[in-house]
């Protein structure tokens, strides 16, 4: 697990999330446990994009998550084939993920973890799952040979402050990636952002490089295997 750089502005972790009422406190703890449907019955979401849902097939297959690159595109597939009819939706936006689980049109669901900390905080019996998630980094960019650049550095710069990444996470639950920010936010609030040392320790960062070369073979081959 590598920790995030400082100076960037947010994390955000695609994880999964159940129900309480239909699990209790002894609930799937890993992805083997998702695509485990006799130990947990259940209605089931998965995300329509090959996006992490390929590595998702591969820890359920059993692929440590230090070890997921390059991905084993054949075995996850074939990991896929064993859970796809159990899939009872296949989500398309983080308002539809948030919105299953909720309401209660699935039992357990890959989604990013500010979708379902949206519905815990509405009130639903959800509870997230940080081990073998995937924390992704986001930052901002500046374009090349504009002339406010100086601006905009200005910008990012007051973005990487400690006390201002510290100030969001009160509003959005996503992580800052300065680490001292840490030292300003509520403690309870530090539970429930993916940044926090004992949520993002079980968790690995995608690989932007593999998926930039293989992005576009992979979801073709995913569409296919969808109607299948």
């Amino acid at each position: 697990m590598r920790s995030p750089p400082t100076g960037w502005a947010w994390t955000y972790a695609t994880i999964m999330a159940y129900r309480t009422d239909k699990y209790g406190d002894d609930g799937p703890k890993n992805w083997a446990d998702f695509w485990n449907v006799e130990k947990f019955p259940g209605r089931r979401s998965l995300r329509r994009n090959p996006i992490d849902t390929l590595e998702q097939a591969l820890m359920a297959d059993g692929v440590p998550a230090s070890e997921l690159y390059p991905l084993d595109v054949e075995r996850a597939f074939r990991s896929l084939e064993k859970i796809k009819r159990h899939i009872s939706i296949w989500w398309t936006s983080g308002a539809q993920a948030m919105q299953i689980i909720q309401n209660g049109d699935v039992d357990m669901v890959a989604t990013w973890n500010g979708r379902a900390q949206t519905a815990i905080d509405n009130g639903a019996p959800v509870r997230i799952v940080w081990n073998e998630g995937l924390y992704a980094i986001e930052g901002w960019g500046i374009p090349r040979g504009t002339p406010r650049a100086e601006l905009a550095k200005q910008f990012v710069r007051f973005c990487a402050d400690a006390r201002r990444q510290a100030e969001f996470t009160s509003d959005l639950p996503y992580g800052p990636t300065n680490t001292k920010s840490m030292e300003f936010i509520d403690p309870q609030r530090a539970t429930v952002l993916p940044s926090a040392p004992d949520n993002i320790k079980g968790m690995v960062s995608p690989s932007p490089q593999w998926w930039a070369e293989n992005r576009q073979a992979v979801t073709e081959r995913f569409n296919n295997f969808l109607i299948s």
